[in-house]
């Protein structure tokens, strides 16, 4: 059995127009996106994100701070993937231990998977990393709970996603449905791409 660490936003939670309307109720920002204006900028990379809602790169970091907080009053509102909650339920059914190592606050991904009634699947939550602070949180959660590379497949929806696993030496599923361009994930060569949640499993049976 293997240990499957997700990351949260982009990969469980849809929360990509939350996160946006979070940010321009912080900045100030009158911006009115159109859903055609949403779907490409979801598919682009983080700085291209900010600046497009004039937001300073500089200033992502802070934001993130008050923007969790935010985000916890909209948690609720937040939609979980289309076959998310399945798949989630199938992995912990075949014996693998799951985690969560998310930039969003613990107490909002515990809300979030309460609310979908998964929180009793996950071993444990790992929010409130920094922006490149994935690879050594990562180390930790195997280090605590004894697991060795080999045991662990990363799962998540950015370039900096697979970045910060393949530094680490970790297998790593890069999904469609998130946050970042699929062409641009693919660059990253990460071990495996997932189309639709439900690959998730096919691909994990395929590396086991």
């Amino acid at each position: 059995m293997a240990a499957i660490i997700f990351d949260f936003d982009g990969t469980i939670a849809d929360s990509f127009a939350v996160i946006v309307d979070v940010f321009e109720t912080i900045t100030g920002s009158k911006t009115v996106l159109t859903a055609a204006q949403m779907h490409e900028l979801k598919g682009k990379p983080l700085q291209v994100v900010a600046r497009e809602l004039h937001v300073p790169f500089w200033k992502i970091p802070w934001l993130l701070v008050r923007g969790r907080r935010l985000m916890g009053r909209r948690i609720n509102d937040v939609p979980l993937f289309d076959g998310m909650g399945k798949v989630i339920e199938e992995l912990h059914a075949e014996g693998h231990q799951l985690f969560v190592v998310s930039s969003n606050s613990t107490r909002n991904v515990k809300r979030f998977l309460k609310h979908y009634h998964l929180y009793p699947y996950f071993v444990s939550i790992r929010g409130g990393v920094g922006l490149f602070g994935k690879p050594r949180v990562l180390r930790r959660l195997m280090k605590r709970n004894r697991l060795q590379t080999d045991e662990c497949i990363y799962i998540g929806d950015e370039t900096r996603d697979v970045l910060s696993a393949k530094s680490i030496q970790l297998r790593v599923i890069a999904v469609e449905w998130g946050f970042a361009n699929p062409n641009f994930l693919r660059d990253m060569l990460p071990t495996a791409m997932a189309a639709r949640p439900q690959d998730i499993i096919h691909v994990i049976d395929g590396l086991k």
